[in-house]
């Protein structure tokens, strides 16, 4: 027991240690291997909602609720009334992620909404230089963001028609042993729908400024641009593609299928599989590959994602929503 405790803890450790940019030449970093370690905050990376993790995080032109807000704020405009979601992620050794997000549409204005994002990185213990036990600390990040959805062409179209522009606005804070924070920004874009609306292309930048202070060194935050579609195959079919750029490592392709299952009337049940390659050669044993479900009732929503990571372990995600 005490050996899995001590291999627990040196996980989480090693889990708060990506949060620290390594020192370099170059602080910013770039898209490759060799910038690994130049930014903090990886939490930023960690998706948000059982139903895009199980697609393989391939999510940015399909994301239809609260979750856009954490994947491409334009999808906000997929709000049709109010979203309402929640997910808790136990994540690996024994951290955890959790995230609640809240949208509204505003009419023919366009969408708006808030959310928050959460790590725990769970009690850890603190020594001195020659080994002695100094007590311990709790280190966490945590996001805020406040975003909108607009249409800015085809006013006099049918919204299927319009491209639509999305922003977000953020308020990122990190603790390990002491805390700073910084703002940054999240922009998206989807285009109109192509092929009688069955295919759609969308685009975002997310983290795109802001620098947090650890010690005496500047870090940025993971700027991430994604290039995302959906093809709807039939009505019950979705097909998802993304191509992502994290600056501090290679870019990866993520690619997921949906099958909608109608149970009666007011019930469907949802199938969910996916794959992406990111760090596919860093890691052994299963990884790299997800899989769900997810059940609706009425205006109530529950999803489920399990995503393998090898030798590291597992994450389960569950996440739920309400519209009204």
């Amino acid at each position: 027991m005490a050996k899995s405790v001590s291999r627990r803890a040196a996980l989480a450790a090693s889990l708060l240690l990506c949060t620290l940019p390594a020192r370099r030449g170059s602080a910013a970093g770039g898209f490759d291997s060799a910038s690994a370690g130049t930014t903090t905050t990886q939490f930023l990376e960690v998706v948000s909602g059982a139903r895009g993790a199980a697609l393989g995080e391939a999510y940015s032109a399909l994301a239809d609720d609260a979750f856009a807000l954490d994947w491409n704020p334009a999808g906000l405009i997929n709000i049709k009334t109010n979203s309402m979601v929640f997910m808790h992620a136990p994540y690996l050794a024994d951290t955890f992620v959790d995230y609640f997000g809240y949208a509204e549409t505003a009419g023919d204005v366009g969408s708006w909404g808030v959310s928050l994002k959460y790590m725990d990185f769970g009690n850890l213990r603190q020594t001195d230089t020659s080994g002695m036990d100094t007590g311990a600390f709790t280190p966490y990040d945590m996001a805020v963001n406040v975003g909108f959805a607009c249409y800015i062409t085809g006013f006099n179209s049918d919204p299927e028609e319009r491209f639509v522009l999305g922003a977000t606005g953020k308020f990122v804070r990190s603790k390990i042993l002491t805390a700073d924070n910084t703002v940054s920004a999240d922009i998206g874009v989807l285009m109109p729908y192509f092929f009688d609306n069955r295919f759609r292309i969308g685009l975002s930048a997310q983290n795109i400024m802001g620098t947090l202070r650890y010690d005496k060194e500047d870090s940025p935050l993971p700027l991430t641009l994604r290039l995302g579609t959906v093809t709807k195959l039939t009505e019950k079919v979705n097909i998802t593609a993304d191509i992502a750029a994290a600056r501090g490592n290679l870019p990866y392709l993520a690619m997921g299928g949906e099958v909608k299952i109608p149970l009666y009337a007011e019930m469907d049940m949802f199938l969910r599989a996916g794959f992406n390659t990111r760090a596919i050669a860093d890691l052994g044993g299963m990884r790299n590959v997800s899989m769900g479900a997810g059940v609706r009732y009425t205006d109530y929503w529950i999803d489920y994602a399990f995503s393998p990571f090898g030798d590291l372990g597992s994450v389960h995600r569950i996440s739920a929503s309400l519209t009204f």
